[in-house]
């Protein structure tokens, strides 16, 4: 799989659904994963959330992503808050070799 580079705030992120697919996983079990454990995450450092007009800019940027067109908000994963939902160093690097490319 080919991840698709974003960039918000200066920082490279993934989508929820590209931190699932990577992981081999649910976009549900990520964003239930999230809900348990919301205390542990910090906007900013560990995701950033776009609603609103920053949501609209988003998916009009990307318009052949049909996973986005019912999202309210978007969550958008930086290196560090992946970090966080990983037991798998190899995970990770497996990851960030793919958003270096």
């Amino acid at each position: 799989m080919q991840l698709q580079p974003i960039v918000q705030n200066g920082q490279r992120v993934l989508t929820t659904m590209q931190l699932a697919e990577s992981f081999k996983t649910d976009p549900k079990i990520i964003n239930r994963n999230f809900q348990r454990n919301a205390d542990r995450y910090v906007q900013g450092k560990h995701f950033f959330a776009l609603t609103g007009d920053d949501l609209k800019q988003f998916k009009g940027s990307r318009q052949f992503d049909d996973s986005l067109k019912f999202v309210s908000v978007l969550y958008l994963w930086t290196e560090k808050g992946a970090w966080l939902r990983i037991d798998c160093p190899k995970l990770l690097v497996s990851v960030q070799r793919r958003l270096k490319r």
